[in-house]
């Protein structure tokens, strides 16, 4: 019985080709969407899972309120995790992590950067980290010891054994390598390439000794069933405790590891929001739309070929057949067409997998022999198979046999405004996605093209080290020398990044409730016209801060905090016991964020050995030629060091990521539905122009034109299309205005953006079905008025 089922099905799918193909492709790309999505999501979800102590790993997070608005930071300070792992009951490990660095290792002619962190020798059983080669108890005793990835000792030593060898950081600096220890899989938070102990990193920093200078990292293992209420009720007041009441702007509490990657999002009020769980949300969403549109698509044109299968249904039955052995059968149908547009996914996905990884920047891979993702293709046969095929079994199975075996047509209105109304339904769906998309890339266009404040053009940013501060000078001269710089600031962060802040100035007038938090940047002379910054009262920096060694510059925004008019040139701030003089005020310029109003901000005088080199490189100079020129003159005065360099543009570019992931993704999805639907909408128009082929015939004998006919055989669909059209828009609208109010700085939705989707899906239909009418259109009406 079951391989007659099979003969069956097999012999029914090579007599309908055209057919069984559209329902196998069209599906099977639905399948494959939905897997791509799935392994993506996989991935999100099992961030951090391959920590053994998961469950019981926090990170110490500090909440800070300034002038009414709560900011959440992992910043701490030096005293906190040593206090805090004696005091609290409940606490395992409390360990002090500096925020990862990029040092320069070398060892031999081998020099390149490595990431990695001073910890406390702890870290080791926190994170539960898998040595390969080194003693587990010893490696992080000794200060110049230092342990390294399986892929930080390969890039080093290559195939050489790393364990007990030499190695240099910075030039100046030897270390010992005391182990060797497993990489942490991709998908984790705390990916690192060496460890180097914090005693190292202590060394000289006086302000880890203040309980005021938050600045570390405190990573806590608490003990099995700790109750975490507790313990974050006695860290809430622990610094002001500690400071007898001095320091009171942190309140710390504990926050778990496994809500790192998809929430550790705060709003103004410092409460957590949805982070990139949205996205996971969004996404998982959208692929079941793509899975659910793929599988209309087989109900359509399964139940538009039931007429073609009556007879069958009518033989069936006489010879004995019950509904639910002909159920049985289609529904076996379906799982089989499932089956096979399971394995043709499989090829789309392998195929596919490479380019979605470069979308994502993720390094996902298929492994087939998973159990997770070998229940996943079950489960997508088995709900596709079943919901795509259950409406035509039922449909079929409840043909009545007389009728069909004298050739009577079924009554097919209710499966007629079925079909009609799943084709609305994916096209509504694929209007939406493609009016978000268009929504998407106009966001991030205005966000990319709001002025900034600063040019981000032709500016070359490099690091400040080794020793390219001693000859500082000497290497401004010989760069402009070239004749293709303009100008080089330096400054201690990127302006596109500034960390740095405090809320302990003081001005004439200020509330003395008031507390605002104040960015500030270190920076040379020549950082602002390098930068080409306005200033709107006062002057830059002198050169070489001539006189301005108390001199600082604000921002426009902090310039009316202190004065209505933003003239404050001359004024005094104060901070502590210093006193500093405002030399001038720049106009306010973008940083941290494109989408909020700038902070109060001001620029510190600064001379450091350490920094960023921003090279302003003039307009029209080829740009290859340039780096070339800047690399040779910079390896002259530090050749151990490698020549790094990043385009602002480019940095710029990347604070996008995670919009130009939903756009990325909801352009491949809005792609995607789109053909799906398009290929059920092929199926469905030949179906429907072989239905009315003698009436087509009729009246091309009567004299009606190719013209006409099209438009008659089109007429249908694109109603279809024009209904899809109206549903979409408000659901379109609603879903991306509450998408852009995460925004401050945002679009106004157009309706052109409504139009223009609307008239693209709708002449994708056209194309799509006018093939098929113009065929039906130019056919000899003899062949179809003959009889059958």
């Amino acid at each position: 019985m079951i391989k007659n089922f099979i003969k069956a099905t097999f012999r029914n799918l090579w007599k309908t080709k055209s057919y069984s193909f559209l329902n196998i492709f069209g599906l099977a790309i639905g399948i494959a969407a939905a897997a791509l999505i799935f392994l993506w999501v996989e991935n999100e979800v099992n961030y951090n899972k391959h920590f053994a102590h998961v469950d019981d790993i926090y990170v110490v997070k500090s909440k800070q309120t300034y002038d009414g608005s709560t900011f959440v930071f992992e910043s701490t300070p030096g005293p906190l995790s040593q206090a805090i792992e004696k005091e609290i009951p409940g606490i395992k490990y409390a360990v002090r992590m500096a925020s990862n660095n990029s040092l320069l290792f070398s060892n031999g002619e081998n020099n390149l950067y490595l990431n990695g962190y001073h910890a406390d020798p702890e870290i080791i059983d926190l994170l539960s980290v898998d040595f390969l080669q080194g003693n587990r108890s010893e490696a992080l005793k000794d200060p110049n010891n230092i342990i390294l990835s399986s892929d930080g000792a390969k890039l080093l030593f290559g195939d050489e054994p790393a364990l007990g060898k030499s190695v240099r950081i910075g030039n100046n600096e030897s270390y010992i390598v005391s182990g060797i220890v497993q990489d942490f899989p991709n998908n984790s938070n705390l990916k690192f390439n060496w460890i180097i102990p914090f005693k190292k990193f202590e060394i000289g920093q006086e302000w880890l000794k203040e309980w005021g200078n938050n600045g570390l990292m405190t990573l806590v293992q608490v003990e099995k069933n700790a109750n975490i209420n507790q313990i974050n009720a006695k860290l809430l007041d622990f610094v002001k405790n500690k400071t007898n009441g001095q320091v009171t702007f942190s309140k710390n509490y504990l926050y778990p590891m496994n809500r790192w990657r998809l929430y550790n999002a705060f709003d103004k009020d410092g409460n957590e929001k949805e982070g990139r769980i949205k996205n996971v949300k969004l996404f998982s969403f959208v692929a079941g739309i793509v899975l659910l549109i793929a599988c209309i698509n087989f109900m359509n044109l399964a139940t538009a070929r039931s007429e073609k299968r009556a007879k069958e249904v009518g033989m069936r039955k006489v010879v004995g057949a019950t509904k639910n052995s002909l159920i049985t059968q289609f529904l076996g149908e379906s799982l089989i067409f499932a089956f096979l547009s399971a394995l043709l996914a499989i090829l789309f996905v392998y195929i596919s997998i490479g380019p979605f990884n470069s979308i994502i920047n993720q390094k996902l891979e298929v492994d087939l022999l998973s159990t997770n993702h070998l229940l996943f293709l079950l489960t997508i046969v088995l709900s596709c198979g079943i919901f795509a095929g259950s409406y035509p079994a039922f449909y079929l199975s409840s043909f009545n046999p007389i009728s069909t075996l004298k050739g009577h047509k079924q009554k097919t209105g209710a499966s007629i405004f079925i079909r009609k109304g799943l084709v609305v339904l994916q096209y509504t769906a694929s209007i939406v996605l493609i009016i978000s998309t268009i929504i998407i890339y106009q966001q991030i266009n205005h966000a990319k093209g709001r002025d900034l404040g600063y040019n981000r053009s032709q500016v070359i940013t490099t690091n400040l080290q080794g020793e390219l501060a001693q000859h500082i000078d000497l290497i401004k001269d010989q760069l402009k020398a070239t004749g293709s710089i303009e100008q080089i600031g330096i400054s201690d962060m990127s302006i596109l990044n500034i960390g740095n802040n405090s809320s302990g100035f003081e001005w004439e007038g200020k509330d003395p409730k008031s507390s605002i938090l104040i960015s500030m940047l270190r920076t040379d002379d020549e950082f602002i016209p390098s930068m080409d910054m306005k200033m709107i009262d006062g002057r830059n920096f002198n050169p070489h801060f001539l006189g301005d060694s108390t001199s600082i510059i604000v921002n426009e925004t902090l310039a009316k905090m202190i004065k209505k008019d933003g003239m404050v040139a001359g004024s005094t701030i104060t901070y502590g016991t210093e006193s500093f003089r405002i030399a001038g005020v720049v106009k306010n310029f973008l940083y941290n964020s494109v989408y909020e109003a700038p902070s109060p901000l001001i620029f510190i005088p600064f001379n450091a050995p350490i920094g960023i080199l921003n090279i302003k490189t003039k307009a029209g100079v080829d740009i290859p030629s340039t780096v070339q020129q800047i690399e040779k003159i910079l390896k002259q005065h530090n050749p151990s060091y490698p020549f790094e360099y990043r385009f602002l543009d480019d940095s710029f570019n990347n604070t996008f990521q995670s919009e130009l992931f939903i756009q990325k993704l909801a352009s491949v999805f809005s792609i995607l539905s789109i053909i799906i639907s398009c290929l059920g909408l092929f199926g469905l128009s030949a179906f429907a122009t072989a239905q009315r082929s003698k009436e087509i015939g009729i009246r091309k004998v009567l004299g009606a034109s190719v013209t006409r006919l099209i438009n008659m055989l089109n007429r249908e669909f694109i109603i279809l299309i024009i209904l899809s059209c109206l549903i979409a828009f408000p659901i379109a609208w609603y879903m991306m205005n509450q998408w852009l109010g995460n925004y401050g700085y945002r679009i106004d939705i157009s309706w052109t953006v409504f139009l223009i989707s609307g008239a693209l899906a709708l002449f994708i239909a056209i194309i799509t079905i006018s093939g098929q009418a113009l065929k039906a259109a130019l056919s000899n009406p003899t062949n179809s008025l003959r009889d059958q």
